[in-house]
């Protein structure tokens, strides 16, 4: 009846120099960079052959964030969403007629 609450995150960053944006929920109350640097590295290298791709279980947040950069992975900006939207949704005074 009372599971863990989660919280949504959006994360903005540039892949390949290319601006992208991605929504992950977490049971954690904030996310810090190092750990949207760790999803991001999973998101876009889970599948590759190498494992050396992939930082260390224990690595700390600089050494994430280093192996995000070698891959392609900048500018890393972590959001907390207060409030969920719906497609569609928008409140009428914010749409056009």
């Amino acid at each position: 009846m009372f599971g863990k609450s989660t919280h949504k995150f959006e994360i903005n960053y540039l892949f390949q120099s290319e601006p992208r944006n991605h929504v992950i929920d977490s049971e954690e109350e904030r996310m810090s960079q190092a750990s949207a640097a760790r999803h991001l590295i999973e998101l876009h290298n889970g599948d590759a052959e190498n494992s050396l791709v992939m930082p260390e279980a224990g690595a700390d947040e600089g050494k994430i964030l280093e192996q995000a950069e070698v891959i392609g992975i900048t500018d890393i900006r972590v959001t907390k969403l207060v409030h969920e939207h719906e497609p569609g949704t928008t409140p009428g005074h914010y749409q056009q007629p």
